[in-house]
């Protein structure tokens, strides 16, 4: 009789058994193969996700560096805007004799105590003076206009201070022989006019805007032509500046430096636009940072949301490697016990038929190969069977609980012939012991009981 029939009618007889021993070997091959095709998927999402993520970050940083650059260059035109509009408000600080009654002064809007006039330049080129720039003198006096008594400046263009930045100059520039008036005198004077001053015939060279100060009320004129007018000559009274981005409360450093440097100097501060100067930096340089602490926030937002991504993959990698490395093991031992269990009880079933096999002439080895043949038969279609399964649950569970797409998944060839090999060696092994069992029966005896 052939072996072969024998074991196929084996198998159509004894179904439960062989389908039991089947399925064992199906689920283990099954885990063998979905746990590292799911892990290494996973794995393989986890790199493209990161690496975009990374990507982002990247793109992200790089859009922070050019919106701090942009912010930086916009904030810089900014201030240089600022700085005009701030000087062109005017001179904040007046530079006067130290021996000024200020009661007096504020009163008048003139000075008692004069200086000499190159003393501004003396001052311009101390190095040592470095709070205060612009530096303009000026003459202020009083004189008669139809009747009136008005005030009169005088106006030196500005000195340079060589050790300070250069930047457009302050003051009135008027030539010689011109005037300039105020708005309230300038009401019924055109341009071209002529008046007189002191005995002198001057020019209206311009009629200022309103200011709603004593600058309305005011005549203005070049240095030299008021020393003449108010008979004073080569004296100034005035010194007109600006503070050179100083914080608000600088005055008490800008009277020692001025100690310093003059000991017949005091400055006196139009506090209201100090202030204003003042705020008005302030308030670009918080703009400037607060536009850099946003582009920062968004990308420590986006590296902690990569370092968070990268956290939970790597745990939920190392849980399913962990549960792949112990899981796995337990159920191909627990299989391959099984099908030795279900072995040793298919021996028992035949031990009348291994001695009738025995009786009619069969040696061992053809009870070996009817055992170790069904052994590996399961095993060669449980792996077959197994190693689809397990492909099919991996992509499965991948795509439902861990959102694994299917471009992600890959064949492991090794994996796979391990398995096709593995699943009958392993099955012929646990089969081994029920073999040798059968072989070592006696057909005497076992003919004997029945």
């Amino acid at each position: 009789m052939n072996v072969f029939r024998i074991l196929l009618a084996e198998v159509r007889y004894r179904k439960l058994n062989f389908a039991l021993s089947l399925l064992a070997v199906m689920i283990a091959v099954a885990l063998f193969v979905a746990g590292p095709i799911l892990v290494d998927g996973y794995g393989r999402q986890t790199q493209v996700e990161l690496q975009g993520l990374e990507q982002r970050v990247g793109e992200s940083a790089a859009r922070v560096a050019q919106a701090q650059a942009a912010a930086a260059e916009e904030l810089t035109r900014l201030e240089d805007e600022t700085r005009v509009v701030m000087r062109d408000l005017g001179f904040n600080l007046m530079l006067l004799h130290r021996d000024t009654d200020l009661f007096q002064f504020h009163s008048t809007r003139v000075p008692a105590i004069e200086l000499p006039e190159e003393f501004v330049q003396r001052l311009a080129a101390n190095k040592r003076l470095d709070l205060v720039t612009h530096l303009v003198a000026t003459l202020r006096g009083k004189t008669d206009w139809q009747g009136h008594d008005v005030l009169l400046v005088g106006w030196l263009p500005e000195v340079p201070q060589p050790h300070m930045k250069h930047e457009s100059p302050m003051g009135f520039r008027i030539e010689p022989g011109a005037v300039l008036l105020g708005y309230h005198l300038g009401q019924g004077k055109q341009v071209g006019d002529t008046l007189q001053l002191g005995g002198q015939q001057f020019r209206v060279a311009q009629i200022l805007p309103e200011q709603g100060t004593e600058e309305d009320i005011a005549i203005n004129l070049h240095l030299h032509d008021a020393q003449t007018v108010l008979q004073k000559p080569g004296k100034i009274n005035v010194i007109m500046a600006l503070e050179c981005r100083c914080p608000i409360d600088a005055l008490p450093a800008i009277q020692q430096q001025l100690r310093r440097v003059s000991a017949d100097l005091i400055a006196v501060r139009d506090k209201s636009k100090a202030d204003g100067r003042a705020a008005m930096r302030a308030s670009v340089a918080k703009k400037h940072q607060q536009i850099i602490e946003s582009h920062k926030a968004v990308l420590e937002e986006r590296k902690e949301a990569l370092a968070a991504t990268v956290a939970r993959r790597e745990k939920v990698k190392g849980l399913m490697e962990t549960l792949a490395g112990v899981i796995t093991p337990l159920v191909v031992l627990a299989t391959a016990i099984w099908v030795g269990l279900l072995a040793l009880a298919n021996v028992r079933e035949r031990r009348t038929e291994i001695g009738l096999l025995r009786a009619l002439g069969k040696g061992s080895a053809t009870i070996a190969v009817l055992f170790l043949g069904k052994a590996v038969l399961v095993g060669v279609l449980g792996a077959a069977v197994g190693v689809l399964l397990g492909t099919l649950t991996a992509q499965f569970l991948g795509a439902r609980l861990l959102e694994v797409t299917g471009d992600h998944f890959a064949l492991h060839y090794p994996l796979l012939l391990i398995a096709l090999l593995g699943a009958p060696a392993l099955s012929a092994l646990a089969g081994y012991l029920p073999t040798l069992s059968a072989l070592l029966q006696d057909p005497a005896v076992v003919l004997r009981e029945q």
